[in-house]
């Protein structure tokens, strides 16, 4: 299974099939705890069993949700680095040759638009649309900015721009990178297969000892289904319910400074 097929799945999707999946794996183990029920002299061994799984479980549940919530917090530092690095380069633009900060300035407002809506919601064509066009702001920005420099070669206010439009880039590319970075799919399919061998295990071990608990049954799945699915959602800010809040950047476009009158 591939990362796109998986996350193309929503939230509620992934919570009931998991679900599913757990409540039949422990039916199942707890049929076939109570057909070896007579085989079985001690169920401690069957007990024994199902508390290492549950036990690797946890363990594997803490394990997942680390590099989830590392990858996501990730996300929200750099929207946040990236917000300051269009701020301050919008600042120094004022320090520009007249003649380049309306059309600097103008640049630097589209750029961070896309950056704003960036990846959200889920449209792949529409996200590479948008690197590509930032890319070429970029690109533009950078000629205005040589062509200041070869105009004004000795300028602090130019090299200090030039300084943090190279940030600007670099935020931006990092920025890029967070959103692509996911736990990969096999930690989360090997997550899954353990809660179904765990929640098996549990049900054998109460079949050997000639219980159902399937009330407990049912809400240890809808416990471990739930934590797996939020797990699925902290890595899909384009369009889970889990969301990288933007404000900074939009706190940035607020601030970006008009042009002074040409005169």
């Amino acid at each position: 299974m591939s990362f796109e097929s998986l996350q193309s799945l929503g939230l509620v999707e992934v919570l009931v099939i998991l679900l599913a999946l757990l409540i039949a794996a422990a039916e199942f183990g707890n049929r076939l705890g109570r057909a070896h029920r007579r085989k079985v002299a001690d169920d401690t061994d069957a007990g024994n069993l199902a508390s290492a799984a549950l036990g690797l479980l946890a363990l594997l549940i803490a394990f997942t949700y680390s590099m989830a919530l590392e990858r996501y917090d990730l996300r929200r530092q750099a929207v946040l680095q990236e917000a300051n690095a269009i701020g301050s380069a919008a600042n120094f633009a004022l320090m520009l040759p007249r003649a380049e900060q309306a059309p600097v300035l103008a640049d630097l407002k589209e750029y961070t638009e896309l950056r704003i809506a960036l990846g959200a919601p889920h449209d792949a064509a529409r996200f590479a649309a948008d690197i590509q066009r930032s890319g070429q702001l970029r690109a533009d920005l950078w000629r205005r900015a040589v062509a200041a420099e070869t105009a004004e070669p000795q300028s602090l206010g130019v090299y200090q721009f030039v300084w943090n439009l190279n940030d600007m880039n670099n935020m931006g590319e990092k920025r890029v990178t967070a959103l692509r970075n996911h736990v990969p799919v096999v930690v989360s399919l090997m997550l899954a297969g353990t809660a179904l061998v765990a929640l098996g295990f549990s049900g054998y071990g109460a079949g050997v000892a000639g219980v159902k608990r399937r009330v407990a049954n049912l809400i240890m799945a809808l416990l471990v289904s739930t934590l797996i699915a939020l797990m699925l959602d902290l890595q899909r800010p384009d369009r889970g319910t889990i969301q990288v809040p933007t404000q900074p950047l939009e706190d940035t476009l607020n601030a970006i400074p008009a042009a002074p009158p040409a005169g």
